[in-house]
């Protein structure tokens, strides 16, 4: 395909993401998608939700296309389809976590086992992971990935607007390593999901007029591991890079896990104490949700980049990451025991 080709893809799947969205806004009362505020939700009205579906369908519908060359693709699409219902009857019905994460976890092993064999792990101070050792590894990682980019959309526009960053990051990274990879499959998903979710951000910036729901962010938090993992398996982009990529949602809600945990709060229990929350009560949601996004396009791309090309250092660069960000996220009130701001 040639590159206008691949302009109106993104255009259509932009303009796609956009339409789709405003269909769920007008119909989401008549399908119980009417989200009202909640001890977890930093808005004050009732607001639609399930805005995210119009991605996952998109999504879906392009894993489709795609696997009818490349038919493990059709994987992919079959994951993503049973994500994002479980996500939708979660948005409708609330499901409880003992049920919601034997599912979750059965599909990310099925994801796993889409992208097998994965390169071994070399370690920061020698050794490696590998065999049947790592695949449990990035299993445990993956159902933190799901569950806490949901607990990242919090605010407007946050969980898209990164999503958009760290697919449009992937393409730029692994361009670095191969100048072919757009017209990959790979490619193709990651441009398709970053310009529907691109849309559907059109509509969910602040004041938001239709919130995400767990049907579009089980479904994007999926796609995101499925690119990562496509393009470990074939050598495209490394873990540490990965790792700094994803950095910023990753920190905020390890952190505040953690430290609600220490002091002895379920976990699994809603709250509005995420860093991102805090900051929102002070400062605002756009500006907070800007803050973000330049933080993973202007300095954790960059590092990524760098880890990338210059593997002596990168497993250094991600650690300084986590550092730096946990430090800030210290400083935000990410899990502190009250909320901040008015």
């Amino acid at each position: 395909m040639t590159s206008t080709t691949y302009l109106f893809l993104a255009v259509g799947a932009f303009a796609g993401g956009w339409l789709g969205t405003m269909a769920v806004r007008r119909f989401a009362s008549r399908f119980g998608l009417v989200q009202s505020p909640n001890e977890r939700s930093s808005h004050s009205r009732p607001t639609p939700q399930g805005g995210g579906l119009s991605i996952a369908v998109i999504a879906i519908l392009a894993a489709a296309a795609i696997g009818a060359f490349e038919p493990s693709f059709l994987i992919l699409a079959g994951l993503s389809t049973i994500v994002a219902a479980i996500g939708l009857a979660d948005d409708v019905f609330e499901l409880s976590p003992a049920l919601r994460f034997p599912i979750q976890g059965i599909v990310l092993a099925a994801l796993i086992g889409w992208a097998l064999p994965l390169p071994d792990l070399l370690l920061p101070f020698g050794g490696t992971i590998g065999g049947w050792f790592l695949p449990p590894l990035v299993w445990l990682f993956a159902l933190w990935w799901l569950n806490l980019f949901n607990f990242m959309d919090g605010i407007d526009g946050i969980a898209a607007s990164q999503a958009v960053v760290m697919l449009v990051g992937a393409l730029v990274l692994a361009l670095t390593t191969d100048h072919t990879f757009l017209t990959a499959p790979l490619g193709t998903m990651a441009l398709v999901t970053a310009a529907a979710t691109g849309g559907f951000l059109v509509v969910n910036w602040s004041p938001a007029r239709i919130f995400m729901g767990d049907a579009g962010s089980n479904a994007l938090a999926l796609l995101i591991f499925a690119i990562c993992l496509g393009t470990v398996q074939k050598g495209l982009i490394g873990y540490p890079a990965w790792l700094i990529l994803l950095s910023v949602f990753a920190t905020d809600t390890t952190v505040a896990l953690l430290r609600r945990t220490g002091r002895g709060e379920r976990p699994w229990r809603a709250h509005r104490r995420h860093g991102y929350q805090q900051l929102a009560r002070r400062f605002g949601h756009a500006r907070v949700t800007v803050l973000y996004t330049a933080a993973t396009a202007l300095a954790l791309l960059p590092l990524a980049i760098v880890a990338q090309h210059h593997p002596s250092i990168a497993w250094p660069l991600v650690g300084l990451t986590y550092l730096v960000l946990a430090i800030l996220m210290f400083w935000a009130g990410s899990g502190d025991a009250a909320e901040h701001g008015p």
